[in-house]
């Protein structure tokens, strides 16, 4: 028997160079039969003639200018498509844009080279391996794969009907020079026709494909709009005459899903933030060109959140494939909340390259057959205060009020406040944008109220780092007139009842509620929990991407599937059952960076365990996330003051920014080796400290306890919040008889036991007391929000106020 062999052979195996030789040699040799006298007229002869005469040496050439000419223009096509796309790899893309943005005869000159040099594999960025040619990118590309082709196509176009032109007219008409340079084109044309078809199979075809399937969707999505009401453009991308001011009151009425249950009542899912595109401080160590921190969909026709995910996965893989496809466009990867990370090179009628970010959103609404402003809206975060760091950063001007330096563009741009508005009225005007969040600094007051004046009635103005889920700077932000919606999020404030106070005073001044997650995110769902809990208008939970975003929409499905079924976790809890253990550990991030993880066990083995998010951006009040690097005075800060620098904040130390490993060593004292390394560990963000705080501290005030002597949640937070009062006493951060406000602005910044110990034990005893009264957490939030006691809370009254006198 003969071995089977390893590589089954095929015509596309190999092409680029076995080939393009073969079928060179047969178009240059055949077509030499054009150029024989009609005299010869046996084999032998023609023969004779074909291989041993002055016809050799003229095929062989044709033969070699074909294979040479056909891989040149192939590769080109590959090459200057990853070059126009950016995918080209890094250490070639910055010579080769300037070499194609050079005038015509250095541009030429730069052409001419690549098409001598290709061939041999002698041209930097397209290599030659195995037989085969391919430009060195950075990632996989269909548009690029579909370029070669693509150029081959043309070739054919131009050559072969050509040269089967001149070559028939001059066999004719007895012209042989007319008949060899017909042979010489139609030779190039036939094996740019075969290479058409044959090199890199599929790839065109499915390229074509995408395109003709986008151009398809994109006129029915039009045609849908025109048949809605007047369907009349109203400037910009806006398909449909609907106002912003519409799209606002549908987002404040109703909810992205909306069950009735048997008794009568509704439960609402909150309409999804999708985050599709991503930029600013989120970005930096990836890349990318955007200053603004994040784009998100709206899905706004979808019926539930299966179909609502459905849609926004659609969005943003074409995002993908437009940013991919797209000249000027260069796709980086998937960022920290499951967005796209790009760089937009501008157009000259766009101002920044965020402009180019939202038209490529339009784009993919409209190419996967969905109607900006009527199935699909934008959502736009600014992350003003980073544009107002950057600023002050690069100028030295720190207290500079109103400037913005869009620092991540090419050409980095300052715009002031009312340039900002100016922008913002212009983007609402021309694209679907139903809400701006955090667009300008928080310390930015008259911008806030200028663009409440033009916009308010509009758009969701949305406060972030403005308000730091804290209900006193809520209560002032909604009286001052500077938003309409507060962001909420949980470890800003660090205890769910705080953040129920937060959300009770946001409705009590009329604001709308949007819940958020973090950037670095362990695995947890208490984000849906809250928004589910306190029927928040959206959820803003990242992209479709990381599994840590997806569980977070997941859980919104399990909740409205319990609440339509009527049915609980478990039965209510024996309240005999005894805290037998409370652990707490270092939890993994989608970031790789750890926040703090508690369990809490009881004696009948069962488990309820919670984690804490943390983010990148932090507001000025937000509740301190407490890492290793913070350190608390201590004998080795006092033996070598020149090491640490206080930090008046947080009133703790942290090593000098010109300390070294070696500086340390070179004390040759043990303790304060180990408290370098301690503080050094994920770059200065380890939480070690905040995990003893909850094992050491917290854990000792539960252990022990039985289930009926826990009280409510408000009674357990308000533990929490007491036993950080105490912690900042015992280290003398604060006086003993402090007033009230001193007190309640220590236990409201956490910078003690860290918000990470004290919100992960808040949400693990929530769970549990859930569990104790067979429910899930977010009915025993929804019961609390409405009769939170503030001052039983903080400790200024022994007892909680009955519910008509809670809002006193």
């Amino acid at each position: 028997m003969f071995p089977k062999p390893s590589v089954r052979a095929s015509l596309d195996r190999g092409w680029i160079i076995a080939n393009h030789k073969l079928v060179s040699f047969h178009a240059a040799f055949l077509t030499s039969l054009l150029s024989i006298s009609e005299s010869i007229t046996s084999r032998a002869d023609v023969l004779r003639e074909m291989f041993f005469s002055v016809e050799l040496p003229l095929s062989c050439a044709m033969w070699y200018a074909a294979w040479h000419a056909n891989i040149a223009i192939h590769e080109m096509g590959h090459y200057l498509a990853a070059v126009r796309t950016h995918n080209l790899r890094s250490e070639f893309l910055e010579e080769a844009q300037a070499k194609l943005a050079a005038g015509f005869v250095a541009r030429s000159w730069w052409l001419a080279t690549m098409f001598l040099k290709i061939p041999y594999g002698a041209f930097p960025g397209v290599s030659k391996e195995s037989g085969s040619f391919h430009p060195d990118v950075k990632s996989q590309n269909l548009a690029v794969s579909a370029a070669g082709p693509q150029a081959s196509k043309a070739l054919a176009w131009v050559t072969l009907p050509a040269g089967t032109a001149l070559a028939l007219w001059g066999r004719f008409a007895s012209q042989e020079a007319v008949v060899y340079f017909g042979r010489f084109l139609f030779t190039i044309g036939i094996v740019a026709l075969f290479d058409f078809l044959l090199s890199d199979p599929g790839k065109y075809a499915a390229y074509r494909e995408r395109l003709d399937e986008a151009r398809r969707k994109t006129e029915g999505a039009r045609s849908s709009a025109a048949a809605d009401a007047t369907g009349v453009k109203s400037g910009g991308y806006r398909w449909n005459d609907v106002k912003p001011s519409e799209l606002k009151r549908k987002l404040q009425v109703h909810r992205l899903q909306e069950v009735e249950l048997a008794d009568g009542r509704f439960v609402f899912a909150p309409w999804e933030f999708r985050n599709s595109i991503m930029g600013g401080r989120h970005t930096e160590e990836m890349g990318g060109n955007l200053s603004f921190q994040e784009l998100m969909f709206l899905p706004l026709t979808a019926k539930d959140y299966i179909e609502a995910q459905r849609v926004t996965n659609a969005l943003q893989s074409r995002v993908i494939q437009i940013i991919q496809d797209s000249e000027g466009l260069n796709f980086v990867g998937i960022g920290l909340e499951g967005g796209v990370v790009a760089s937009y090179s501008k157009r000259p009628d766009e101002l920044l390259p965020e402009e180019r970010a939202l038209k490529v959103a339009v784009q993919a609404i409209e190419e996967c057959g969905f109607v900006p402003d009527r199935d699909v809206v934008l959502a736009l975060d600014s992350a003003a205060s980073e544009l107002s760091l950057a600023y002050r950063e690069k100028t030295g001007e720190h207290r500079s009020i109103g400037q913005y330096l869009f620092w991540r563009a090419e050409d980095p741009k300052v715009m002031s406040t009312d340039e900002l508005i100016a922008l913002y009225k212009r983007w609402v005007k021309e694209y679907p944008i139903v809400s701006i969040e955090d667009p300008f600094a928080e310390d930015d007051p008259e911008g806030w109220k200028s663009l409440m004046k033009e916009l308010g009635d509009e758009l969701l103005i949305i406060g972030d780092d403005l308000v730091t889920t804290k209900d006193s700077t809520i209560a002032r932000a909604a009286k001052e007139g500077l938003i309409n919606t507060a962001l909420i999020k949980a470890n800003q404030i660090g205890t769910l009842s705080e953040t129920l106070l937060a959300t009770r005073t946001a409705k009590e001044l009329g604001l709308a509620l949007v819940v958020s997650h973090r950037s670095k995110s362990p695995n947890e769902v208490m984000e849906a929990d809250i928004g589910f809990a306190v029927g928040a208008l959206g959820l803003k939970c990242g992209g479709g991407s990381n599994t840590e975003r997806l569980i977070k929409y997941g859980r919104i499905v399990e909740l409205i599937g319990l609440a339509q079924k009527e049915s609980h976790a478990t039965r209510k809890l024996d309240g005999d059952l005894i805290i037998s253990d409370i652990t707490a550990h270092e939890e993994p991030t989608n970031a790789g960076i750890p926040t703090v993880g508690v369990t809490v066990r009881l004696d009948n083995g069962m488990k309820f365990t919670a984690a804490t998010p943390l983010g990148t951006s932090a507001g000025t009040d937000e509740a301190i996330h407490l890492v290793d690097s913070m350190i608390e005075e201590n004998p080795l800060t006092r033996k070598y003051p020149k090491l640490f620098e206080f930090r008046e904040g947080e009133k703790t130390y942290r090593f000098a920014r010109s300390v070294r490993a070696d500086t340390i060593s070179a004390e040759n004292d043990d303790e304060l080796s180990g408290l370098w390394m301690r503080a050094v560990r994920y770059g200065g963000k380890g939480c070690l400290n905040a995990v003893a705080n909850a094992e050491e501290v917290i854990a000792p005030r539960f252990l022990g306890k039985r289930l009926s002597e826990l009280g409510g949640l408000d009674e357990i937070d308000r533990e929490l919040l007491a036993l950080e009062l105490d912690l900042a006493v015992k280290r003398g951060k604060i006086a003993p008889d402090a007033n009230a406000e001193e007190r309640i602005a220590v236990m409201q910044r956490k910078a003690n036991l860290g918000m990470n110990a004290v919100l992960s034990a808040s949400l693990a005893l929530g769970r549990l007391l859930a569990a104790r009264e067979g429910k899930e957490l977010p009915h025993i939030l929804q019961e609390l929000e409405p009769r939170l006691d503030r001052k039983f809370l903080y400790g200024l009254r022994t007892e909680p106020a009955k519910l008509e006198t809670v809002a006193a």
